[in-house]
């Protein structure tokens, strides 16, 4: 309540919790709220109210959340509907499994917009050369058994859906018939510099036992990788 709040009890409880904001509950709703003065750091809090600028809807897009957090310099808001104050969301929330759904389903879509891009143009022999080739990798040892075997099996299924988004990076990137062109990119080497972290998302995504977020400057990153991958949707489609 907030007659009985004070900055050494809140101290207390957001310690405990590993909480970095802590609302402020009084019968005529949330009006007020302790804080970390530096984020992960209990040892001294502060007493604010909110503002405008501390809320959102509760049914903001999680797109637009992450933006908002990387572009406003945030660590939360609290969530309102019909004015009042009904939840909080801050950036630790961002390692949430939503969180990993919403970035699969849009690295998914890159990977299938890549995949038709490059079906269009090459031979599904053409595809198989750019990812094989003649060497021998044991990544691709199981790829290739599936991919014979269906094969001896009479199942006629396009070869791109053996590729994952780093074969089809490198596929397009190899500047055959200048597909990375068709995107606006002017080489190879920047067609790569704009897909590599986006690879690198796609595998943190794959293995959500690793964390997104471990502080503002990782949130802001994945915003620009939100960002950059809407961007190369926007040139596909």
């Amino acid at each position: 309540m907030a007659a009985e709040a004070t900055a050494e009890r809140a101290a207390q409880i957001m310690q405990a919790n590993r909480f970095d904001i802590l609302p402020v509950e009084d019968p005529s709703g949330v009006k007020e709220y302790f804080h970390t003065l530096k984020w992960n750091d209990y040892s001294s809090v502060g007493r604010k109210t909110i503002t405008h600028r501390d809320i959102i809807p509760f049914v903001t897009p999680l797109r637009n959340v992450v933006r908002g957090f990387a572009l406003e310099s945030r660590d939360f808001y609290f969530l309102v509907n019909e004015h009042r104050v009904v939840g909080l969301v801050s950036i630790a929330n961002l390692n949430c499994r939503q969180v990993y759904v919403y970035l699969f389903s849009l690295l998914s879509e890159l990977e299938v917009r890549l995949g038709n891009l490059a079906t269009r143009h090459c031979s599904d022999q053409e595809l198989l050369e750019m990812t094989w080739g003649a060497r021998e990798n044991e990544k691709y040892d199981e790829v290739k058994k599936r991919y014979e075997s269906d094969k001896a099996h009479g199942y006629d299924v396009p070869f791109v859906e053996y590729m994952y988004l780093p074969d089809l990076v490198n596929a397009i990137g190899k500047n055959v018939k200048g597909l990375f062109g068709l995107l606006g990119y002017q080489s190879c080497t920047e067609f790569k510099r704009a897909l590599g972290p986006l690879v690198e998302l796609r595998n943190k995504v794959a293995h959500p036992n690793c964390s997104l977020i471990s502080g503002p400057e990782s949130c802001k990153k994945l915003w620009r990788r939100i960002d950059e991958v809407e961007d190369i949707l926007f040139r596909l489609r």
